[in-house]
């Protein structure tokens, strides 16, 4: 085999092997880096404002897989034969995202109690996200198992089969995210507008289609196995994947509840709304 090519055949089909491209060392350094600061940026937030211990749980989570992903491709860049680090980067990119999207949902809920046009005739914010929740659970569940099982079973479909079950499961449960979610802008782009918080669910809109983006992407990519012909499409995968899932952990950073629903500072805009109410009365 020519010692220059950048693939080779010699990888099981369905199971986790060797890599069969050599990662690009300088977008993964710098995807590395971006997430090395942005969980550095969720550490202090979490230290600082623990009664988000939920939300931070998702981003602490969901960005420490994704920084653990990256740092695996780093290290195939060097050695693509190196196992540990494909396992590595297979499940660190693969549930990442499934912890965030549990922070997104959680804004929403956020956002329900606060303005209760937001909220769903017989949905509670609490049952709104407890469903969702569930929905990445299952997922979560899914894609555990069938990366456990293609690593053991190499040649075996069954853990490709159930890592794509989990992830079409987050395509529905995101479609099913998104629809909603477009109810709740229609139902209170006025009061949010009034309350200049339109930014925050413009947000949310944004991060909610990167999320649907990947998780589209994931199960395309996997449907022909761990080196199928998408597998080693790496710039596709920068493209529907890294830069949608760093999109999406900048604006929920941006989303952090403490930004947008401090009681302190809403207590405050109530009394100045209120008292410019009366001084226009008067």
């Amino acid at each position: 085999m020519n010692a220059t090519t950048n693939t080779t055949s010699q990888v099981p089909p369905n199971g986790i092997g060797a890599l069969s491209f050599t990662p690009l060392l300088a977008p993964n350094a710098l995807f590395v880096a971006t997430f090395t600061i942005l969980l550095l940026i969720h550490i202090f937030l979490s230290l600082r404002f623990p009664k988000f211990y939920g939300y931070a749980i998702g981003m602490l989570g969901g960005l420490l897989l994704e920084l653990l992903g990256y740092i695996a491709k780093v290290q195939l860049s060097h050695s693509r034969a190196n196992k540990n680090g494909y396992i590595m980067y297979i499940i660190g990119l693969t549930l990442g995202p499934t912890f965030l999207s549990s922070s997104l949902y959680l804004c929403i809920s956020t956002l329900q109690r606060h303005h209760p046009a937001a909220r769903l005739k017989h949905i509670t914010p609490k049952i709104f996200s407890a469903l969702f929740i569930l929905g990445d659970f299952i997922c979560l569940c899914f894609i555990g198992c069938g990366g456990s099982l293609a690593a053991i079973f190499a040649s075996s479909p069954v853990g490709v089969d159930l890592m794509i079950a989990g992830l079409g499961t987050q395509v529905l449960v995101t479609a099913v995210f998104c629809v909603l979610l477009a109810v709740v802008c229609k139902r209170t782009y006025r009061h949010l507008r009034k309350d200049r918080k339109v930014g925050y669910i413009g947000c949310a809109a944004v991060a909610a289609v990167c999320l649907f983006i990947r998780s589209c992407w994931r199960v395309a990519e996997l449907n022909g196995g761990f080196n199928g012909p998408l597998s080693s499409a790496e710039g596709v995968f920068i493209a529907l994947d890294s830069v949608p899932m760093i999109v999406m952990c900048i604006l929920l950073t941006i989303m952090h509840p403490e930004f947008w629903f401090d009681r302190r500072r809403l207590l405050v805009e109530k009394a100045m709304s209120s008292g410019f109410e009366v001084g226009g009365k008067s």
